[in-house]
């Protein structure tokens, strides 16, 4: 960061490095971070504390800016569904429409496909605005409010779940039930009876597909937000292994997951770049269980930066190729317009920041809690049981971790456990 750049810029710098590299080991708290800190309602004066709070910080700023900027294109974007229909009829028919000729195509549409009915879809759509404002709101005053820890952490928290949860919730309510196109049948007798029909099951369709992409760059943003977690929390936490197995875990799901879309897209939009964009996404992932052995030891502070950076740079490069490539298909895509791409992927990136902050905060939580009950647990008579019922499962064979994974590289974890 060069000196001479503004402060605004500066800290820009400051926090895009901070969280995207999410290694404790080589980005810490500023002096002036530490201050206010210590300055705190609640003083935070613990040099470790301290980093960890200054990245949450970081990552929140980065995430809550890229969903405002998401949410503000989608915005300016919005139509009513009858002025989309207008203007699609009129493109279809090589007219520009404006002014009263738009507003009589308007009336028309809106005649046609039913008053209620539109009203139902708009609400609709404004209502999926309004969380979209309503979840980059919640991560920018989490941001706000980054020294007031629990505060920030429950800002933090209710944002995700207003990310995460609400869309699927609203994308789970059978919308077209609602919709009533009878009026189309009006005056129409036999086969053309059915017109209602017909229409009813396409405007579903195009509800499904707009639900879709609501829906779709948040579960994207899932598993990407808990691996990056999980490595982040390695490098603060290099002893424990616990991070790195929900790595090895939640890897496997994400390559379900992306081959889920790319079977859906290939069927309805196949392309060569959509192949090769999700195909270098999945090699992060398959590497993180690859290097399996190296991700669930112990570490000490001076190699954990270095053993995991290693990974991370790789898997990393891997991903950068999968996002240029998959960019470069949705922008080919006839379809989908340039700013629909763009809020697409700025707010797959935001829900990305947003939900490895949160899943840091409950993974260290529940890290610090298990490790609490299991020095309990080592006093008592329940851990000869235990590891007598381990053992009746290992003589079957059931507790190898090298058949459980499929692979054969932990050779590493062996050694470690018979020292």
């Amino acid at each position: 960061m060069s000196a001479s750049a503004p402060p605004i810029v500066d800290l820009a710098l400051r926090f895009l490095g901070r969280a995207v590299s999410g290694d404790f080991q080589t980005h810490h708290a500023a002096a002036d971070e530490r201050q206010q800190l210590a300055a705190a309602p609640q003083p935070v004066t613990d040099a470790l504390a301290q980093d960890y709070v200054s990245w949450r910080r970081a990552a929140l700023w980065v995430g809550g800016v890229l969903l405002a900027l998401g949410a503000l294109i989608a915005v300016v974007a919005h139509q009513p569904l009858a002025e989309q229909i207008a203007h699609v009829q009129a493109a279809a028919a090589g007219q520009q429409l404006a002014g009263a000729d738009l507003q009589q195509l308007v009336a028309q549409v809106t005649e046609g496909f039913g008053k209620s009915n539109l009203s139902i879809i708009d609400g609709l759509q404004e209502f999926l605005l309004v969380v979209k404002l309503a979840v980059a709101t919640l991560a920018l005053i989490a941001a706000w409010q980054w020294s007031r820890i629990q505060r920030s952490r429950s800002l933090a928290r209710w944002g995700w779940l207003v990310l995460v949860v609400l869309p699927l919730l609203v994308a789970a309510w059978p919308w077209s039930s609602s919709l009533d196109f009878a009026h189309l049948d009006q005056n129409q007798f036999g086969a053309a009876a059915q017109q209602g029909k017909v229409v009813k099951q396409q405007v579903a369709l195009a509800i499904a597909a707009l639900l879709m992409t609501t829906i779709a760059p948040k579960l994207i943003a899932l598993f990407p937000g808990i691996i990056r977690s999980s490595l982040a929390l390695k490098t603060l936490l290099p002893e424990v292994a616990a991070p790195g197995w929900l790595v090895v875990m939640f890897a496997p799901f994400l390559v379900g997951f992306l081959m889920l879309i790319v079977c859906f897209l290939s069927q309805v939009q196949g392309s060569w770049l959509l192949l090769g964009g999700v195909g270098a996404l999945i090699a992060g992932p398959v590497l993180y269980v690859r290097r399996a052995a190296d991700l669930v030891r112990p570490h000490t502070a001076a190699e954990v930066g270095e053993v995991v950076g290693r990974i991370r740079r790789t898997a990393g490069m891997t991903t950068l190729a999968g996002i240029v490539v998959l960019t470069l298909y949705l922008f080919d895509l006839d379809d989908v317009s340039w700013t629909t791409a763009i809020h697409l992927l700025l707010e797959a990136g935001g829900g990305i920041f947003v939900t490895m902050v949160v899943i840091s905060d409950i993974t260290l939580a529940l890290l610090a809690h298990s490790h609490r009950l299991n020095a309990l647990f080592q006093n008592t008579e329940m851990r000869a049981l235990y590891e007598q019922r381990l053992q009746s499962l290992t003589g079957a064979g059931l507790t190898d971790v090298q058949g459980a994974l499929g692979v054969k590289d932990l050779d590493d974890l062996r050694k470690l456990g018979q020292a």
